[in-house]
């Protein structure tokens, strides 16, 4: 294999991951353009090795398997436990279709390179529409976004405060992590709580606040995102 062979193979490896890392950095996940690249080109250099150190009649397989086996460990990284959600796994399987397709590069199978790009993208951008489709029909009400709130109100408004948090938490697809009322003094309670809302359900933390702004009595509030939405 000659020197052009092999540089033509890790562009090629290169160009067809940032393809698929288009679609990863366009919904602003961590492992986008330049993770889903090195993957390819890592899985590629590999593939090389296999053929140029071993020879066609070493062990390649064993290269393979050692991909397989790292691309593990990276796609365990990406995936994350959020709250009622568990986020990245998407990702993590688009790391693992990019370092497949790299190997296959790396060890000469274009076309079947190309075949599983095409796939990828496919999977990746035509099934989308598919998924939100099903997610509506099928009421899906997963917890994706996360709130904390802080209220400090008079103890003659406790009523309407709980009656306002009452109304948020009984919305489908609200979850409350945590909550807590504690009188400082005798002029005011504090209300601590935190909680998740479905992301086709999230309620923006302005619009919240001026809810409970609009109850007498009401001393001071705070309602901030902790954490954003995380479509895969």
């Amino acid at each position: 294999m000659t020197s052009i062979e092999i540089a033509g193979r890790l562009l090629m490896s290169a160009l067809f991951g940032t393809v698929v890392g288009i679609e990863r950095q366009w919904r602003h996940k961590n492992a986008g353009l330049k993770t889903n690249a090195l993957v390819s080109v890592g899985a590629t250099s590999f593939g090389e090795i296999a053929l140029t150190s071993f020879g066609p009649g070493g062990s390649p397989t064993q290269i393979a398997a050692g991909v397989v086996t790292g691309i593990g460990f990276i796609g365990a990284g990406v995936i994350m436990h959020r709250g009622a959600s568990v986020q990245g796994i998407n990702t993590a399987a688009t790391l693992w279709a990019a370092a497949s397709m790299g190997l296959a590069i790396g060890q000469g199978s274009y076309q079947l390179a190309t075949y599983i790009l095409g796939t990828v993208l496919i999977v990746q951008f035509s099934l989308q529409w598919a998924t939100n489709y099903i997610n509506r029909r099928s009421g899906l009400r997963v917890a994706h976004v996360a709130y904390r709130l802080s209220l400090g109100f008079n103890p003659a408004s406790t009523e309407n405060v709980r009656k306002v948090w009452s109304d948020l938490i009984g919305e489908p697809g609200v979850s409350v992590t945590s909550y807590s009322e504690a009188r400082r003094d005798k002029a005011e309670t504090v209300l601590e709580a935190s909680f998740e809302s479905a992301q086709d359900l999230a309620n923006d933390a302005a619009l919240l606040g001026e809810k409970f702004a609009q109850i007498p009595g009401v001393i001071h509030i705070n309602c901030e995102q902790v954490l954003g939405p995380e479509p895969e």
